[in-house]
């Protein structure tokens, strides 16, 4: 992402990166950083809310149209809202390939490395 954008941004177009984990995005060496505090996958928000997507798209917008240069990071006034409970939008429980690695932790790093056996070990 961020050797895209540092070409982009070398091209005379500026770039904004939008995240929810701002210290890694900005390892990696994004021009400009809105950080927003929302759930892996509902970067902009929940399915299906438009207003609140679009906020968060004019939000980022603005952001960039205020970062007069590179190297500025702003964090956006978004927060998740509680639900009081379990989150629909993550499962009650693990997903298998999750219970597998708790029975075989050891195949973690052949995971990482894309390494998956053929036949379940």
């Amino acid at each position: 992402m961020g050797l895209v954008q540092r070409q982009i941004e070398a091209a005379g177009i500026s770039t904004i990166a939008l995240s929810m984990i701002p210290d890694l995005t900005w390892s990696v060496g994004v021009p400009r950083l809105a950080a927003i505090e929302h759930p892996f996958g509902l970067t902009l928000g929940r399915p299906g809310d438009r207003d609140a997507q679009t906020a968060v798209l004019r939000a980022v917008l603005r952001a960039l149209k205020e970062m007069q240069s590179p190297g500025s990071v702003t964090n956006l006034p978004f927060a998740w809202p509680e639900s009081g409970g379990k989150s629909p939008y993550h499962p009650a429980e693990p997903p298998p390939i999750g219970k597998y690695l708790v029975r075989h932790p050891w195949l973690y790093p052949r995971l990482l490395a894309r390494n998956i056996p053929e036949v379940a070990e």
